[in-house]
């Protein structure tokens, strides 16, 4: 896996600068069996008989819209429909993986952006939240990396967590998971900063006036926000050992191992290794075996090159690779597709709704 996320961080690099993540109403639809011959047979036979499939209202709350994923989630918005016109989508603007998920799990969105460390916590109810499982939740797909960046002050003399034991620090966006992961790192080491808490704009502005001396950004390797806040006063990143990694995974097993090569910033001469998670797309059992097949088939497939084109920093991301790497269930209809293009899907990862299909 290491070395296959390396390959994507080389692709990130060589896009241009980006900026990585982190409700409403919704009009769910109606649960229904799947069908007996699949998405794909079940569509061109209503075709076939001129049947016109059941509209279908979905809320599907995105990134921030200055995050550099938010035009995956547009094209995606728009690369459903376009190959099964019965979905009729709504793409909000979400404010960190938590939020979202709270949002996605009260029914106040159908498909929401997600990181695999808050869908582990949502699903098995620890970190944010803690005592309240949510059992129901479902991965559709991932389909992007993100390392947690610590950026510093270069003039701060910090390069390592303990250094940051009581300095003023912002340990993320509210609500995002940069937050969530910082926090549990820090608890793992006994290194809490004095936090300060804010928004990410303001951490961003609270750095260039010198109220902090860092901030954390969950993003792609090549961020535009880690270069905004190199612009204003030059950073450095901290560099997790090997030994911190290794018991970092130990403890928080959904976090992956992330490398940002020396240079990818400028004033970081030096190679950062870091943890990291994928970013995907989650839901719960509410939406039906068919409707998570559709939108597998038509994200995989049919209206792949839409989303390519609107966020190509990700055109040559593994998909299967990054969905099979999944910390919780993924979707009856997930597994249908999954099956269906000869993926051996393991048996954890099948949840006990998925129906077999012939």
């Amino acid at each position: 896996m290491k070395k296959a996320l390396s390959v994507m961080m080389a692709t990130a690099m060589a896009a241009a600068a980006l900026t990585g993540c982190g409700g409403g109403s919704s009009s769910s639809s109606e649960t229904q069996a799947p069908a007996a011959n699949g998405g794909a047979a079940e569509t061109k036979a209503a075709a076939a008989s001129g049947e016109k499939a059941e509209d279908v209202f979905w809320t599907v709350m995105a990134c921030p819209s200055s995050s550099a994923l938010y035009p995956f989630w547009v094209s995606i918005g728009e690369g459903i429909p376009s190959v099964f016109p019965q979905y009729k989508i709504t793409v909000s603007e979400g404010q960190g993986a938590v939020a979202i998920t709270k949002a996605v799990r009260n029914g106040d969105a159908d498909l929401g952006n997600s990181v695999s460390a808050t869908d582990y916590e949502s699903y098995n109810g620890i970190g944010s939240f803690e005592g309240q499982p949510s059992k129901d939740s479902r991965m559709l797909f991932y389909y992007e990396v993100t390392g947690e960046m610590m950026c510093v002050s270069k003039d701060s003399g910090i390069t390592k967590l303990a250094d940051l034991k009581g300095k003023k620090f912002c340990p993320g966006g509210t609500g995002t998971s940069a937050e969530s992961i910082f926090k549990n790192i820090c608890d793992l080491f006994d290194c809490a900063p004095d936090y300060f808490t804010a928004s990410q704009s303001d951490s961003a502005d609270a750095y260039a006036n010198r109220e902090i001396v860092g901030t954390v950004k969950l993003g792609p390797v090549v961020d535009s926000y880690v270069m905004q806040l190199d612009a204003s006063i030059p950073i450095d990143i901290i560099d997790l050992s090997e030994d911190e990694i290794a018991k970092i995974r130990e403890k928080y097993p959904y976090l992956i191992e992330v490398d940002i090569p020396a240079g990818t910033y400028d004033g970081v001469d030096h190679d950062v290794h870091t943890v990291g998670t994928p970013q995907g797309c989650q839901t719960t059992t509410a939406v039906s075996q068919q409707d998570g097949y559709n939108v597998c088939k038509a994200v995989f497939e049919d209206a792949k090159e839409k989303w390519q084109a609107a966020y190509p920093v990700g055109a040559e991301n593994d998909l299967v690779e990054l969905t099979l790497s999944s910390s919780i269930p993924l979707h009856a209809g997930t597994v249908q597709y999954l099956t269906e293009i000869g993926v051996d899907v393991p048996e954890e990862l099948i949840p006990e709704e998925y129906v077999p299909v012939q």
